[in-house]
């Protein structure tokens, strides 16, 4: 098999960077090891292994770190589809005659690329003297640590020695050097040796890199259209792929002074307003929402999606960003539309326990202002007979009407949707899809249409507030969901389908709500709850879950045990299986090979 164009002996020529090149050099000059343990897994060799220091793959790795530290202007970022599949790997950073901007398919292998400077030129190909390749490089080691289709452990592993050492200054220059010599092994073995490596081999089209290749330029048109934008896993500041569009996980004391209204809330209201920690990061998907919010004059939102994937916690956070409370109403088959305006809840009040004594007629006559005090509580010299028994009445009929209203078996509150509509706030109308009348959610349009007005069941006219967020959060997949009326979703300014939420998704969130910090036992954790979600959609297994719900409370459970195989039974497989055969096959098939060689 041919060398590939990447890896050509000329590259090997090229100057190493610093501080390799200065180590290098005091340790004689060489750029090969034939420490075995300097080589990677993929080299074939049985005996006499080696491995070589590549200069462009090491510029490439130094250009990474950088990125991830923040020391340049450089991004890195990933492209996934609403299936969380990866589209693209993206990247982007300065050199001396250009922005280099790229995005890697790894499904075909090919780069489409540009340089950005005076305007838009073809990205350099691979050439002795003019490109040794870094940028191609450069992708395909970020494609290798972000978790997807080309991650891999062994690089991921050194790459952060190497993060690690440039942040500390380089003091262990041994344990670098180790970590150089394997990350080159790695991905020239897994670049070049395809046919032999197979599953972890990084798919590359060879011919693109030719002088003459098929290098696939990237076009104004194309990078401002947001087809190359990324979506996941962004580091750094995308100035030229999406730099309007794009946007990155930031936390809600970021996005407070960036989307606070100054919207007025009602003194009593306050308490209601979220407190999740400043420091949880809101994601894409609400940031857009916020965005909508602020920017324009859209207050009507969907967001659909499975269980556990955020919908209730990007409404609260929503709140919290824009500083107004939260309410929620919970619907289920018999909501009709009459509960969702107001609803009759047992009068709870205790009647009096002795009633009220009344002065008599003679103690009126003879002494009116002591006759009215004994029932009004207060004491008025000189007051007329006539006026005192009137005022006496008055008196006696206003507490009669309260102690009726007191006892009566009922009384009429109205929902939290009219409560949210009287002033700012996010209201979440949860679940609204397992309403067994679609039409029942008409009941609402008067409020969402411009008049935002409805009449109460008492007669009073309610007009929802200009600044209240109506937020309906649902899954259309689950048993019992009903289609949507047609005109309450012409209604909502923006529905967002949500995915399932990937491995590291699951991880970050899970640190975030548990403070659990084991993070290799969490990636198996987490790794098992997807793929038991796997099986049961593969299997068509109805009446089970399995989510990140699922994974919150299997993390809480051996916190609280300590037995990591136990807390499983409880928590993931009884709610992923109703019957034991199948909870004994989820365990034997997912759980147990994680476990039983610890």
């Amino acid at each position: 098999m041919p060398e590939n164009r990447l890896f050509e002996a000329w590259t090997m020529e090229t100057d190493l960077p610093e501080p390799f090149g200065e180590i290098v050099k005091n340790n004689g000059g060489k750029k090969l090891s034939v420490n075995e343990a300097d080589c990677s897994c993929y080299n074939p060799m049985n005996r006499g292994k080696s491995a070589k220091l590549h200069p462009p793959t090491l510029r490439a790795l130094l250009q990474l770190a950088r990125i991830f530290e923040g020391k340049d202007d450089g991004a890195a970022g990933v492209q996934r589809s609403a299936e969380q599949n990866t589209n693209y790997y993206c990247m982007e950073y300065p050199k001396e005659d250009g922005r280099c901007v790229m995005a890697y398919n790894p499904k075909n292998g090919t780069f489409k690329g540009c340089k950005v400077s005076d305007a838009y030129y073809n990205l350099q190909t691979v050439v002795r003297g003019v490109n040794a390749g870094e940028e191609y490089l450069a992708v395909l080691a970020y494609a290798s640590i972000v978790d997807g289709e080309l991650y891999n452990q062994e690089f991921q592993k050194n790459f952060e020695v190497l993060r690690k050492q440039m942040k500390n200054g380089w003091k262990r220059s041994e344990k670098a050097m180790r970590s150089a010599f394997i990350c080159c092994d790695n991905l020239y073995r897994r670049i070049s040796s395809m046919e032999s490596i197979q599953s972890d081999a990084v798919p590359l089209e060879p011919e693109q890199l030719e002088a003459e290749g098929r290098m696939k330029y990237l076009p104004p048109y194309l990078v401002k259209s947001g087809i190359y934008s990324p979506n996941f896993r962004i580091y750094g500041e995308f100035q030229i792929l999406g730099s309007s569009k794009t946007k990155r996980a930031r936390t809600i004391a970021e996005l407070k002074p960036v989307y606070q209204t100054g919207w007025k809330v009602h003194e009593e209201s306050r308490e209601k307003i979220p407190q999740l920690p400043e420091d949880y990061q809101v994601s894409i998907d609400a940031q857009k929402i916020l965005e909508s919010i602020v920017k324009t004059p859209a207050r009507f939102f969907m967001m659909t999606g499975g269980a556990g994937v955020g919908k209730t916690t990007d409404a609260k956070i929503i709140a919290q960003v824009l500083g107004v409370p939260y309410y929620y109403f919970t619907c289920g088959p018999e909501t009709d539309e009459m509960t969702l305006l107001a609803s009759m809840i047992p009068n709870m009040r205790k009647k009096p326990e002795c009633e009220p004594e009344f002065p008599v007629f003679e103690d009126m006559m003879m002494d009116p202002a002591s006759a009215l005090a004994q029932i009004s509580g207060s004491y008025e010299d000189g007051i007329e007979s006539a006026e005192a028994f009137q005022r006496i009445l008055s008196t006696a009929f206003q507490k009669g009407y309260e102690a009726a209203k007191a006892e009566k078996d009922f009384v009429l509150v109205e929902s939290e949707i009219i409560r949210a509509c009287r002033e700012p706030s996010v209201i979440e109308i949860q679940e609204p899809s397992s309403i067994e009348k679609p039409g029942t959610l008409t009941r609402l349009n008067s409020l969402f249409d411009d008049g935002a007005a409805t009449n109460l069941l008492d007669g009073e006219m309610i007009r929802r507030h200009p600044e209240t967020i109506v937020i309906m959060t649902t899954n259309m997949d689950y048993i019992g969901c009903q289609m949507f009326n047609e005109s309450v979703l012409s209604r909502m300014n923006v529905i967002q389908h949500r995915g399932e939420l990937s491995q590291e998704e699951m991880i970050i969130r899970a640190i975030q709500k548990t403070d659990f910090q084991e993070t290799e036992l969490l990636e198996k954790m987490a790794s098992i709850v997807q793929k038991i979600h796997a099986h049961l959609i593969r299997e068509e297994m109805q009446g089970g879950v399995c989510g990140y719900r699922e994974l919150e409370n299997w993390i809480w459970s051996y916190i609280a045990s300590g037995n990591i195989v136990e807390s499983v039974r409880d928590t993931v497989l009884s709610k992923a299986a109703l019957l034991e055969e199948d909870r004994a096959e989820l365990m034997d098939t997912y759980v147990m090979p994680y476990f039983e060689a610890a």
